[in-house]
């Protein structure tokens, strides 16, 4: 849907960026502007930059940056729309629905809906734990496990009665249908052919622990049973609907999300209780699966906020084989893992109710790259028969091609050292890879020179003393050669915000480097503005001047004895530019740039010098 530009200009006026980033990133200030460390790449030192004034952010590291509505949707994988809705709801600002088809608005009101039935739900299943004489035993098999009433609190922990239909009758009077329920994840039909025929609770007689999208809002719930018959599944999770992806899912992401950020560092393990138990003793960076295997979109949601990732799989044989498949996983969304097997253990719930927090950290110190877990097993599997150890060298080599040139030599070494093998032969079965998708090389990045970079910075800075000057220069294509940097040069002369600049230039680089000079403290006092600009425009002039003169002098070798009226023109238009050349040179040494001087020494444009 397109939002009204007013309304999104709107929307920036009403809400500062600090607003928006200061919850995420620990901000600084800096001169004019606002220093953190990045969200989206690991680093130790701040270059992570805010510039309230301009309504920017831009990450000198890793190039990111944009304004309030790309951090939104950066930081919690958003998008426009939905980013604008989240901001607008957070101004009071109402969006209006006009644009939208028939259809998207069903669709829209639909997902809203059953956002309301999940927390109609969660409200639900947390009153039946906290207030009803049938919750008492699973509010006591949670603390009897060590989860403590303000986990319980934060993590918005319930209980579902083992009744048929507590929570539809509950839904029921709230005005939601049982269709609504089934939608919802909640309920399902006793006959999928006959919705007639009624339905029953999906979660009975267990305890409930709700899953959040990456804004906090319910999606979806995970049934633990704690009393029963051995045979029952001790978990039933919700079914895929509308609002909930168990792929792209990952639990307690909306809690651990400054945690993450400021440890630069995600656990990764496989229960909710997990994730529950280490929040408890203080690792809040933690986040689970959600009753399904690693996937590629779990870890890309990981990667822009941090790329230092520790997978926790459970000891027993199920976790190191989850482990090991999700090897290649990690490789293909740039994050190299790091792996941690508890001793003495099944699971981190499990470890820090034996050993506690400290004995936790210092576990977590000694964890180890992944591959090398998955080295091992493989040598154990393979065996120490010459042939063995090729077939173990066959298994690791696609993932060896996958790891970047910088540390595959290294693992290269490793794998000879663990198979004791030679590393030549473990290089050329890397070489003799089957033939593979051919990844293009990315485009080469434009990069502006230095001149034209200090007239964006003027031009950001102090454009007012800039642009009386510039509104005089008739040689525009001196400027640069990329249409889109003329486009924004242009712009920037009307007048027009910066924030809406970025919106119209179509080239992402000139976006990354009007980001990048707006968010530069550097340069020149303002007293020294209209100097600089003066000096700018000469330079250019000047350059120009000598490549003509450059193209002149190879003309001038290559003419032939009988074109006398060339010559002439060619000898008239050199000493024209050699004399304009020597007044640009008089301006640069004056103090004042000589402006006046230059402009009325000009040549008119025609003036031809008399023939010699």
């Amino acid at each position: 849907m397109r939002i009204p530009r007013e309304v999104i200009e709107e929307l920036r006026e009403r809400i500062s960026i600090t607003e928006v980033i200061s919850p995420v990133v620990t901000l600084k200030r800096k001169g004019g502007s606002m220093m953190g460390l990045c969200p989206f790449h690991q680093e130790k030192s701040p270059s992570f930059s805010v510039v309230p004034s301009k309504g920017i952010f831009h990450c000198f590291g890793c190039g990111e940056g944009g304004d309030i509505f790309t951090f939104v949707q950066k930081t919690r994988g958003l998008g426009f729309y939905e980013a604008a809705k989240e901001l607008a709801d957070q101004a009071g600002v109402a969006l209006p629905e006009r644009e939208l088809s028939i259809d998207e608005l069903r669709r829209i009101k639909a997902r809203a809906g059953l956002h309301e039935i999940c927390q109609h739900a969660l409200e639900h299943f947390q009153s039946r734990l906290l207030t009803s004489a049938e919750g008492q035993p699973a509010l006591d098999y949670l603390h009897k496990r060590g989860v403590s009433d303000e986990s319980i609190k934060t993590f918005k922990i319930g209980y579902a009665p083992d009744k048929w239909d507590d929570l539809l009758n509950n839904l029921h009077t709230l005005g939601i249908t049982l269709e609504q329920a089934v939608a919802a994840g909640l309920a399902r039909f006793r006959d999928a052919s006959n919705s007639r025929r009624g339905g029953y609770d999906l979660f009975r007689g267990r305890i409930i622990v709700p899953i959040m999208d990456r804004r906090g809002r319910v999606i979806a719930f995970g049934g633990r049973l704690f009393e029963g018959p051995d045979d029952a599944p001790k978990y039933v999770n919700s079914p895929e609907t509308d609002i909930y992806r168990k792929s792209r899912t990952l639990y307690g992401l909306s809690q651990a999300l400054s945690a993450i950020q400021r440890k630069e560092r995600a656990l990764i393990v496989e229960g909710y209780f997990d994730v529950i138990a280490l929040s408890q003793a203080g690792f809040l960076e933690a986040v689970a699966t959600c009753g399904t295997a690693l996937t590629t979109d779990h870890l890309q949601a990981l990667r822009t906020l941090t790329p230092r990732v520790i997978a926790l799989f459970d000891s027993d044989e199920a976790g190191l084989r989850a482990a090991e498949r999700s090897m290649p996983l990690f490789l293909n969304s740039g994050v190299e893992p790091m792996h941690l097997s508890l001793e003495g253990a099944k699971d981190p719930d499990e470890f820090i109710q034996e050993f506690g927090a400290e004995a936790f950290e210092t576990q977590l110190a000694r964890s180890e790259p992944l591959f090398e877990l998955v080295l091992h097993r493989v040598a154990e599997r393979c065996g120490t028969t010459p042939g063995g150890r090729q077939r173990a060298v066959e298994e690791v080599a696609p993932l060896l091609r996958r790891f970047p040139t910088a540390s595959r030599s290294v693992w290269v070494a490793r794998v000879a050292g663990v198979l004791a093998i030679n590393e030549r032969s473990i290089q050329e079965r890397i070489g003799r890879s089957t033939p593979q998708q051919q990844v293009p090389a990315p485009p080469l990045r434009w990069q502006p020179g230095g001149r034209l970079r200090t007239m964006f910075w003027l031009l950001l800075h102090h454009p007012d003393a800039v642009i009386e000057e510039l509104l005089d220069f008739s040689h525009p294509e001196w400027l640069t050669d990329n249409p889109e940097a003329l486009r924004a040069i242009g712009l920037l002369l009307q007048g027009v915000e910066l924030t809406e600049i970025l919106q119209q230039v179509g080239d992402q680089d000139v976006a990354r480097v009007l980001r990048m000079e707006a968010a530069n403290d550097r340069e020149f006092k303002e007293e020294k503005v209209a100097r600089q600009i003066r000096r700018y425009i000469i330079e250019l002039e000047d350059r120009h001047l000598s490549m003509r003169l450059s193209e002149i002098n190879v003309q001038l070798g290559q003419i032939r004895a009988d074109q006398i009226s060339e010559l002439r023109t060619l000898l008239r238009e050199r000493g024209r530019h050699q004399k304009r050349r020597g007044l640009l040179k008089k301006a640069l040494m004056s103090r004042d740039m000589g402006q006046s001087k230059l402009a009325d020494s000009a040549p008119e444009e025609g003036e031809v010098e008399p023939p010699s």
